[in-house]
């Protein structure tokens, strides 16, 4: 293990210095809130880098885990400390499969974002609209597919409305991440799927852009591949929550990693996993 790989870098950080650049889903707040108080522990650290120019830590994943901790006044959390120029750290997107809504309901409700406007067009237009910034999403259902227009193609515009499709189903239906936009392949997976939503690939800039404007993009969107992950810390809540300066946490941070060490708790996997406990 010591000469396997890098170790991941954890630290103590504040919790208000944990900035997100993706929206929260209030419903996984609440279960990860009594999943923590049932385990009282932390079990995945959030993973963060550091703002340049700032004394703040964006979230690159775990904005849920973030907030569930914030709302229970936790001081501070243990984060993984990565940067986008770290070999093996990249950006990918995730699409939503939306479930267990009817179409009816669902376009519905799409009735009502604001400046929303859509157009009928093949997979292949679609894709090329997206790459080009002619859509802002586009989005797919069994009588075909429709582009997110972008009157103006700018990022920050069109998170705008990305956001405000996202909250057209959220809470009404159950949302799925897909790696994908083939309606086929999604549907024999997802009975009841009533939209398959496709967001656009963004970049390490446009995450920064967006976290120092203050926006945010939808709820399960941004996929950040983080190589050398460190999972399953189990870091007790009592010590998250102790009243010890964050120079004592830190210390104690350093005592335990020489712990899991020395106990060869350590194990380092190359191989890629599927994990079926999450």
């Amino acid at each position: 293990m010591r000469t396997s790989t890098n170790l991941p870098v954890l630290k103590f950080v504040p919790t208000d210095l944990l900035v997100p650049h993706e929206d929260t889903d209030p419903r996984r707040v609440e279960k990860l809130i009594k999943r923590v108080m049932d385990e009282q522990i932390l079990k995945n650290p959030p993973i963060v880098s550091l703002i340049p120019e700032d004394d703040k830590y964006m979230i690159l994943d775990g904005a849920n885990r973030s907030m569930a901790f914030k709302k229970m006044g936790v001081p501070h959390i243990v984060v993984q400390l990565v940067s986008y120029a770290d070999p093996g750290v990249e950006l990918d997107t995730w699409y939503h499969v939306v479930s267990g809504m009817s179409p009816e309901l669902f376009d519905h409700e799409l009735t009502k974002v604001t400046g929303l406007k859509l157009e009928s067009c093949s997979l292949t237009t679609a894709r090329e609209a997206l790459a080009t910034n002619v859509a802002a999403a586009y989005i797919i259902n069994d009588e075909g597919v429709r582009i997110v227009v972008s009157p103006e193609g700018k990022i920050l515009h069109d998170i705008h409305i990305l956001n405000k499709i996202v909250d057209s189903y959220k809470g009404k239906a159950d949302i799925f991440r897909a790696s994908n936009d083939i309606w086929e392949i999604q549907k024999p997976y997802y009975p009841d799927i009533v939209a398959l939503v496709v967001f656009p690939h963004y970049s390490p800039s446009d995450i920064l852009m967006i976290a120092k404007n203050g926006e945010k993009v939808p709820s399960g969107v941004t996929r950040h591949i983080i190589p050398h992950r460190a999972l399953h810390i189990n870091i007790p809540l009592s010590i998250l929550n102790s009243n010890w300066t964050l120079e004592q946490k830190e210390k104690w941070l350093e005592n335990w990693m020489m712990e899991r060490m020395a106990a060869n708790a350590l194990r380092y996997y190359s191989e890629s996993t599927f994990s079926f406990d999450e």
